[in-house]
């Protein structure tokens, strides 16, 4: 792939998931303002639609759909495998009940078993950790790894597709499907927990694969600069919800592809590693660490200075001890780490 900006624009994006959920999970006054400024609703859409271009290219230079399943479990699994690991010793240490009682509580397994199979949702605690925090959740934004291993399986259907029909008819079809669902479960579903069910699969489908399109077809990739001024131009001009829902996947995937494909192009973020998918994995369970040994409240500074340098840390420490030694020595994030 020619030089871009992936790993810089992909470490940005996960760093604003970190502020966000700082101020979401610590409830405090001081971090309030990171709400107006980091919106970590882009930056999950801005992740699933890079995915969209990344994955699609690494679809198309595998030799077969194996060897593509295989690349896609060696970059996700290992990593989120450490991170689950990670909960659970957090877990043992900041429960109120003793080793032994944790280890045998049916909780436990069931958290260990619903977490490694990307389900999350079935059991998202560990018994008596956390109950003086304000979510009580050990790792709450892992929810979007299993939309993202979805959106993987979709790939392959997704190019034959393409190949088949035309990049733009298929794309422009599925994206209109991807926002009514949107639409159905946020205004017409009459049943609980519509919203939390518009943002699964196949709701963020529209932006990974207006990424996928812009992987495949160069001449609509040579107008992202445009695609990214106008879209976000029409963005800023409505208030409409309906509006925005048609507005929103053209404006931040076309924003987060040209940044990382045409902005910025000669910073190479990737040398340090491609620690992004560990700042994204392992800030929440820190987070909520940090708020159980009360640091925040000594000083909320303080309380910000550690929860980075540990998730800067722990990233950079997967990266180097897990991720990149279980990678193909010809992956791209490899070698550009050795660029």
């Amino acid at each position: 792939m020619d030089k871009n900006n992936f790993d810089g624009v992909r470490i940005g994006l996960a760093l604003i998931v970190v502020f966000a959920h700082l101020s979401a999970l610590t409830q405090l006054a001081d971090f309030k303002i990171f709400e107006s400024i980091f919106d970590s609703n882009f930056a999950v859409k801005g992740f699933f639609a890079i995915s969209g271009f990344l994955v699609t290219k690494s679809y198309l230079t595998s030799s077969n759909t194996l060897q593509y399943a295989e690349k896609r479990f060696r970059r996700i699994y290992p990593a989120y495998t450490t991170a689950i690991i990670l909960c659970l010793c957090i877990g043992a240490f900041a429960t109120t009940l003793s080793f032994y009682d944790f280890v045998k509580s049916p909780q436990t397994a069931k958290y260990l078993v619903s977490n490694l199979a990307f389900l999350n949702f079935i059991q998202p605690t560990l018994p008596f950790v956390f109950d003086s925090n304000t979510t009580q959740a050990l790792n709450g934004a892992l929810w979007t790894i299993k939309v993202e291993v979805m959106l993987y399986f979709c790939v392959p259907t997704l190019i034959y597709l393409f190949n088949r029909f035309g990049s733009t008819k298929i794309a422009f079809s599925i994206i209109l499907l991807s926002i009514f669902w949107v639409y159905f479960f946020t205004y017409a579903f009459s049943g609980n927990k519509g919203e939390e069910i518009a943002r699964q699969f196949p709701g963020q489908l529209s932006y990974f694969c207006i990424g996928s399109l812009l992987a495949v077809n160069k001449k609509i990739l040579d107008y992202v600069k445009w695609i990214a001024l106008f879209s976000t131009l029409a963005l800023f001009a409505t208030s409409n919800p309906i509006a925005k829902l048609f507005i929103d996947p053209v404006a931040y995937s076309s924003i987060v592809i040209f940044l990382s494909t045409v902005a910025f192009r000669s910073l190479n973020f990737g040398k340090y590693g491609d620690i992004s998918y560990g700042i994204y994995l392992y800030h929440f369970p820190i987070i909520q660490l940090i708020i159980f040994l009360g640091v925040f409240e000594v000083n909320v500074w303080i309380g910000l200075l550690v929860t980075f340098l540990l998730t800067i840390t722990a990233a950079l420490l997967s990266w180097h001890l897990i991720e990149k030694r279980l990678l193909r020595r010809t992956s791209h994030y490899v070698l550009v780490a050795k660029s």
